[in-house]
């Protein structure tokens, strides 16, 4: 427990900075392409598990994960930079990945049908939910904020709700320690504290202030505010009924993210997903909830971008 207190600590210590200081913008991109090869290498050891791929096969599908990452996300723009507006590249890179990935196949002897779904599975789990989080980042600073405030509180209050008044079990079958009392309290206490912060944003966060400066240049005083036409004609109360839904199914998503690992690791027989983090395992163990949560938010906003476009350009 010590041991995952002080990786905890550390982690949040170094992370924190990256994800949020615009200055650290080109380190953010960086740690992401680094933590989407070695999720996706995590991932093709639990499938070893029950049968090896060949070293080709292998790179392959870590390239092919590299790049849906890549074209999905956008990697590698300025702060300028609107991944909502730069998927023209999609069209190309999805029907050239699945030819290439098909073509292993025929390439390759030991790979096989069941191969091909693995591939598949590494390539959108990892890939289409790092480019999230990195669209996320280029919409701003709130955005990657508000996905961590959402999978952090779902876990910490879950587990201490679930420690302490756990009774009823929510899936056995997966998790065992899981309750629905934990479930239940991780939830409203994420939709409390994350939709306070994204209809009191610019509240608590106002331009004037050293946090706000860092946080909060744009003085955006919501969430949807310079992002789209609902943050600039709608009082917060209004606001809330769009917010405070998506909050609640988010952390819903992120629970679902946690178990969907879990039954991962059930299924290949083993405990986390690497050794990376002492005490918690993989780096996957530590972000699988941000990923499913990530790709859940990114397509919401991408649906209120386009049905309500900013007045403002971003």
């Amino acid at each position: 427990m010590k041991e995952r207190l002080v990786t905890g600590i550390v982690l949040f210590a170094i992370l924190i900075p990256i994800f949020t200081i615009p200055i650290f913008l080109e380190v953010f991109q960086i740690f992401m392409v680094v933590f989407v090869i070695i999720a996706a290498l995590e991932m093709i050891r639990m499938y070893e598990t029950k049968k090896k791929f060949q070293f080709w096969p292998r790179i392959g599908i870590v390239l092919l994960t590299v790049g849906t990452f890549s074209s999905v996300g956008g990697v590698f723009g300025s702060l300028e930079h609107n991944p909502l507006e730069a998927n023209g590249v999609l069209s190309i890179t999805i029907p050239l990945f699945t030819i290439i990935l098909l073509s292993f196949l025929v390439l390759f002897k030991d790979f096989n049908g069941e191969d091909v779904g693995k591939a598949l599975m590494v390539i959108n789990y990892v890939g289409l939910g790092a480019a999230s989080i990195v669209i996320l980042r280029f919409l701003g600073v709130r955005f990657i904020v508000y996905l961590l405030l959402i999978t952090a509180a779902t876990d910490v209050f879950a587990y201490l709700f679930g420690m302490k008044y756990g009774k009823h079990k929510l899936a056995p079958h997966i998790s065992p320690k899981k309750s629905w009392e934990g479930a239940i309290a991780g939830t409203v206490f994420a939709t409390i504290i994350a939709s306070s912060f994204a209809l009191f944003y610019g509240f608590i966060f106002t331009p004037q202030s050293w946090m706000g400066s860092l946080l909060n240049a744009g003085g955006e005083k919501t969430l949807l505010e310079n992002f789209s036409s609902l943050g600039e004609n709608l009082p917060i109360w209004v606001q809330a009924f769009i917010i405070v839904p998506v909050t609640f199914l988010s952390s819903i998503f992120a629970q679902m993210g946690d178990l969907v690992a879990s039954r991962l690791k059930r299924t290949y027989n083993i405990k986390d997903f690497g050794t990376i983090l002492p005490g918690h395992g993989g780096l996957l163990d530590r972000f699988d909830s941000a990923l499913f949560v990530a790709m859940f938010l990114t397509a919401v906003f991408l649906l209120i971008y386009r049905l309500f476009p900013a007045i403002v350009i971003l």
